[in-house]
């Protein structure tokens, strides 16, 4: 997964979008593209259904501290800022690739699988 931040005051970087795009299509694969302002803020079902977690999965993490967010006032719901959800998608990508590694090294030092 990719996430460009794009910076109103360089409008030609939308060209990024489109070149990256127009190649992950010409290797075959499906793209989902998803737009919004930095500073939007999520439901926790919204925020669930980018993750690909269960709602009740999200509120864990927002009680762990893992994912940032505000109860609105006066209300038991909440409001998850995307770029809180995104830093969470960075953390977990760079997770599963250490732990990718570690298992290719496991696996070149012949240790039986468990």
């Amino acid at each position: 997964m990719k996430t460009l931040h794009l910076d109103p005051a360089a409008r030609d970087q939308a060209a990024l979008v489109t070149e990256e795009i127009d190649r992950m299509l010409a290797e075959g694969k499906r793209v989902a593209v998803t737009l919004a302002e930095e500073q939007e803020l999520l439901s926790p079902q919204l925020a669930a259904d980018r993750l690909g977690f269960s709602r009740q999965h999200v509120m864990r993490l927002i009680g762990y501290g893992d994912l940032e967010a505000q109860r609105l006032p006066g209300s038991s719901h909440w409001k998850i800022p995307l770029s809180s959800v995104l830093a969470f998608e960075e953390r977990k990508s760079a997770h599963e690739h250490l732990t990718a590694g570690w298992s290719r090294e496991l696996d070149a030092m012949g240790a039986p699988p468990e």
